[in-house]
């Protein structure tokens, strides 16, 4: 086992602890429902929204250090995919755009669609423009999904998928 998955699977474990069984956690779903809501019930959302990006920015940092340790080796544009491909996932993975919801093991099977997606075209020789292409399609996919899923929320319905695509929209 690489020790670059041991070290991820770490971080997503303590990730999971401190989303759900801390107060730091509670209040970053909070602030991602809604950012009035939270400042109402008295958290100091400035000060969260700051420690939130400062997480934010060491995890990526540690992601970085991690890809050079990977590849030994680091170019300007040579991560060039990487930011659609990790929204991709995380949206696959039930994280809504809009805040608010999502989950860590979500996003972490999220994570291996675009991955098995990129080795697949690999093998069969798709041209990485291509490759592109198809990610953001699953993307665009998964973000339509989310609204439609929203949506019915919002109105209390619970039209499945398939009948909206069938029923072209109409309610029945």
């Amino acid at each position: 086992l690489p020790i670059i998955s041991v070290i991820a699977l770490v971080v997503v474990v303590i990730g999971a602890v401190v989303l759900h069984f801390t107060k730091f956690g509670l209040y970053t779903y909070a602030v991602g429902s809604s950012e009035l809501a939270a400042r109402r019930v008295g958290v100091k959302v400035d000060r969260h929204l700051i420690a939130v990006y400062t997480l934010s920015g060491a995890l990526a940092g540690l992601a970085g250090i991690l890809a050079l340790s990977q590849f030994s080796t680091t170019a300007i544009a040579g991560q060039s995919q990487t930011n659609l491909n990790v929204i991709a996932a995380v949206v696959i993975g039930g994280t809504s755009l809009f805040g608010g919801v999502g989950t860590i093991f979500g996003t972490v099977v999220g994570l291996f669609i675009p991955a098995v997606l990129q080795n697949g075209f690999v093998i069969t020789g798709v041209q990485p423009f291509w490759q592109q292409v198809a990610v953001g399609a699953v993307l665009i996919t998964a973000v339509y999904v989310d609204q439609v899923r929203r949506t019915a929320a919002t109105r209390g319905t619970t039209q499945s998928l398939w009948r909206k695509f069938v029923s072209g929209g109409r309610r029945g």
